[in-house]
């Protein structure tokens, strides 16, 4: 592992960027949800990414300076084509127009398409949270045929098809959860392969549609599972379905599929119906309650929605990120394909 504090590799990851042709602000946003990322604890939207995230610069498929554009709009809603740029820029802007829809109509609702990879779709709740609204974020990914078999199924049909739910609190940070409707997500098996280590039962089947440990099975055509059983191929069946019916994206595993990265973001504001004050007290005591509920035998503390990842934020802040030497040497590999020398 490469210990690193988070200051370091923002800048690092931005020197990447810029040399891969970003523009210095654009740089700057993106490696800094990636470090946010490994800062609360989802490395598997972290910098790992760095080097497919230049692979789509190489390519084209990301252009970071092409300009999203608002296709259909009303007065709570819009349809944003994010014109190739990083999604982590198109999503913001999107949630920025919820909530500004919001703020007027009390509800906004944005979808979007064309653009990058959206990182962790946590981010955009919290960014509504922290506005003194609901937020509410789902979308789908971009491999053709998917990912996810269905429940009961043992080939791919859908993608792993995040959802993100946030609300504001008091005294408390953002209360949110925010997860791949897979039982986990793709970048958790990379993560694992970078490690070293296997994965727990239940996650992936492999080219055969046969049950494995093994991470690396992912890669040489495996099939990943959805979580929770039934209920959560439920919701990982109506992400595909709205992330791609009301973006025009369409679904994997049909002809008219596009290919693209899609997301629904939404913004409630709870002034609509009750006084935020108000609400985030209620919040609070509902934490409060929630923590003293009797422990299970073992349990040394019980949690609410995302406090984990402020936990994790808090502790590596202070003692730095550990980066797989594999993901450090990717990081490597594309800075020097594009004349930066990456050093700790």
């Amino acid at each position: 592992m490469i210990n690193i504090s988070a200051e370091r590799l923002q800048q690092i990851v931005e020197k990447v960027f810029v040399g891969a042709g970003a523009p210095v602000g654009s740089a700057r946003q993106v490696s800094t949800s990636l470090v946010e990322n490994n800062l609360v604890g989802h490395d598997s939207h972290g910098v790992l990414r760095v080097d497919s995230y230049v692979q789509a610069l190489d390519s084209g498929r990301v252009d970071p300076h092409g300009v999203p554009t608002i296709r259909r709009e009303s007065a709570t809603t819009a349809l944003i084509d994010g014109g190739c740029n990083f999604g982590q820029i198109v999503a913001c802007q999107a949630m920025d127009l919820a909530m500004k829809k919001a703020r007027a109509h009390d509800i906004g609702m944005v979808a979007l398409r064309n653009c990058g990879h959206t990182g962790r779709i946590g981010e955009y709740v919290v960014r509504a949270a922290q506005g003194g609204f609901m937020g509410l974020a789902f979308g789908s990914g971009s491999a053709r045929g998917g990912a996810v078999a269905p429940y009961m199924g043992t080939s791919r049909v859908f993608n792993t098809n995040p959802i993100a739910w946030g609300v504001p609190a008091g005294a408390h940070p953002p209360v949110f959860m925010d997860y791949a409707t897979s039982a986990a997500s793709w970048g958790k098996i990379r993560a694992a392969v970078d490690k070293g280590v296997s994965i727990p039962e239940g996650w992936l089947l492999n080219a055969d549609g046969r049950p494995t440990t093994d991470p690396r099975d992912q890669q040489r055509g495996g099939i990943m599972l959805p979580f929770g059983q039934h209920k959560g191929y439920g919701i990982l069946f109506m992400v595909e379905a709205l992330s791609g019916g009301l973006t025009g994206v369409s679904c994997a595993a049909l002809d008219s599929y596009k290919s693209e990265f899609a997301m629904v973001l939404m913004a409630v504001n709870i002034e609509a119906f009750q006084p935020l004050e108000q609400f985030c007290a209620m919040m609070d005591e509902l934490i409060v309650a929630t923590k003293a509920a009797r422990k299970a035998p073992g349990a040394e503390e019980i949690l609410v929605p995302g406090e984990i990842e402020w936990k994790t934020r808090e502790q590596r802040l202070r003692d730095g990120i550990d980066v797989p030497e594999a993901a450090w040497e990717r990081i490597v590999e594309a800075g020097a394909a594009h004349g930066v020398t990456v050093t700790l």
